[in-house]
């Protein structure tokens, strides 16, 4: 009996635990919840460029193992990318739950409206499909089959044969390795190279011939060759000028191919966008088709910007001024066209400080500016120009106010501490500190209780008016105030806000006209539109701290 009563509780208590676990589903509601699956590609691989090896041994010729491979990679260095008809998959989400409307990052992204993110375009192996037959246009930025190029140089690793290509891929975690071999015969130059891929576990040999003395400028088809290789995707030759102006900066899918005239420049065929901008000028846009056996031609016609504000610039003496990193002349300047927006002005003379002045050019308004010039050496002036006494400068009096303010805090940190040991060593020096002890030792030396009542009293008005001396020079800040929180003024104290409020102005008065720093940024060609300036950077301001 008593067995099966044991038993009966053990699978009652069994029970107890169990019914949490049948639970989960209803606590995170488990049958409510479904995601659509999606899949996380590759989205780039690595390039390593190993030394080539010679032929035959000849020290004389050591030069080129590594300047071979090194002209090779100045043809590779604009490869953005390579083309993966079929990339791999990093990671797989699988469906889960029914009729599953968005993904587990759409759905994370829908809760969390405060963070926002590019919206992924490719989900899965259908919206692949889908891109592949046509159905859908994305950009080669948010299409998985264009994968970025990181290209590594490996000039202190040793030449490799095709053979151990394999190794070195897994050991240095390369997903492309670039290697090969060069023999001199008499005048000629003969080199063969082979690309190793990784992931389709084979490789391409190539082989070109060039003459010795002019090696590295023939070179070039070498490269080129490799090149449309690791872009994985047929090519076509594409010519663009700009109705006749040279030095406008042509970009195609944001890479930069060069400047117009552009002619014979290979790229992957597809339909690409093309950026053209020139200073002065409008920028131009526009999608454009590259087919398979068909040289892409294209003039295109840039439309001249106006300049609509104005500029007028005077100073005491006649200086060069420049607006930006453009010359407009000498002073007096009177209403002159500049471009609006952020910039900044100089103005410059030899045996004078070079003068610089920010300013914000607006449509259809003239900026006026009248500069006083300082003889100097502008060289030696914006290395000490902060200098007060000496050779220090307003930076220094700052620093040394905040290191008397520290001073006088330890000052004062020290002056609690003797106040509260003074407390200290008087209580030790009390003995008979309650009513019962007082009341015994009175009734049991009545004699002397008046001599030891007045040397007590005595150490405790001393005590406390010692600590009290100390606290009043030291004063008390309202984190050691902690009943009511209330500054209490002290020597110390006062000296510690003395010493900031030092420092603050002091950083104050080193504060100038070059605290505002002008500058330029390169331009991003996918972020300029039709209609705003087209130069090649943009202007900015930024404070500098200077501490």
């Amino acid at each position: 009996m008593k067995h099966k009563i044991s038993a009966f509780l053990l699978i009652i208590g069994l029970l107890c635990h169990t019914i949490p676990i049948f639970s989960i589903d209803d606590y995170y509601n488990f049958p409510n919840q479904s995601y659509k699956g999606s899949v996380s590609f590759e989205s780039s691989r690595t390039l390593c460029i190993f030394p080539f090896a010679a032929v035959k041994e000849d020290n004389t010729k050591e030069y080129l193992m590594k300047g071979i491979p090194s002209v090779l990679l100045s043809d590779l260095r604009n490869l953005e990318y390579t083309y993966i008809e079929n990339p791999r998959k990093n990671i797989i989400y699988h469906s889960f739950g029914e009729n599953p409307q968005l993904t587990l990052q759409e759905k994370i992204d829908a809760e969390e409206t405060n963070v926002k993110r590019k919206k992924k375009e490719i989900n899965d192996e259908k919206d692949l499909d889908d891109l592949r037959i046509g159905k859908k246009q994305v950009s080669p930025e948010k299409d998985p089959r264009y994968i970025k190029i990181t290209i590594k140089q490996m000039w202190d690793k040793k030449p490799l044969s095709a053979d151990e290509s394999f190794g070195a891929a897994t050991k240095f975690n390369c997903d492309y390795v670039m290697s090969g071999t060069f023999e001199v015969m008499e005048n000629t130059l003969k080199t063969k190279a082979f690309l190793f891929d990784d992931y389709e576990g084979k490789s391409t040999p190539f082989e070109h011939q060039t003459s010795v003395i002019r090696a590295y400028q023939e070179m070039s088809p070498l490269g080129e060759s490799i090149k449309e290789k690791l872009q994985g995707k047929e090519t076509t030759n594409l010519s663009i000028t700009a109705n006749g102006e040279e030095g406008a900066l042509v970009y195609l899918d944001g890479i930069y191919l060069g400047k117009t005239p552009l002619s014979e420049k290979k790229f992957p065929i597809g339909k690409r966008s093309l950026f053209i901008f020139k200073e002065g000028f409008y920028p131009f846009k526009s999608n454009v088709l590259l087919e398979k056996g068909k040289k892409f031609q294209l003039d295109v016609t840039l439309n001249l910007r106006l300049n609509r504000s104005f500029l007028s610039v005077t100073s005491d003496v006649e200086s060069d001024v420049y607006l930006g990193i453009q010359y407009l002349g000498k002073t007096p300047i009177s209403r002159m066209p500049i471009p609006s927006g952020m910039n900044r002005l100089r103005l410059s003379k030899e045996g004078y400080i070079d003068s610089f002045r920010a300013i914000d050019a607006r449509d259809d308004e003239e900026t006026s500016v009248a500069v006083q010039m300082r003889e100097g050496q502008t060289e030696v002036y914006y290395k000490n120009k902060q200098n007060v006494f000496l050779d220090h400068t307003y930076k220094d009096f700052t620093t040394y106010s905040i290191y008397g303010s520290l001073l006088f805090y330890a000052s004062y940190a020290y002056l609690n501490y003797a106040s509260r040991q003074v407390y200290a060593g008087a209580r030790s020096q009390v003995n008979l500190t309650n009513f019962v002890a007082i009341t015994n030792f009175y009734q049991n030396n009545p004699n002397e209780f008046l001599f030891w009542y007045y040397t007590q009293n005595k150490i405790i008005e001393d005590a406390e008016s010692e600590a009290k001396y100390l606290k009043q020079i030291a004063g008390t800040l309202p984190i050691e105030n902690r009943r009511d929180r209330q500054l209490v003024a002290g020597p110390m104290v006062v000296m510690i806000g003395l010493m900031l409020v030092s420092a603050a102005t002091f950083y104050f008065l080193g504060l100038d006209q070059e605290s505002i720093e002008i500058g330029f940024l390169p331009v991003n060609p996918s972020s300029v539109s039709y209609g705003q300036n087209s130069r090649e950077g943009y202007g900015y301001m930024q404070f500098n701290v200077r501490y």
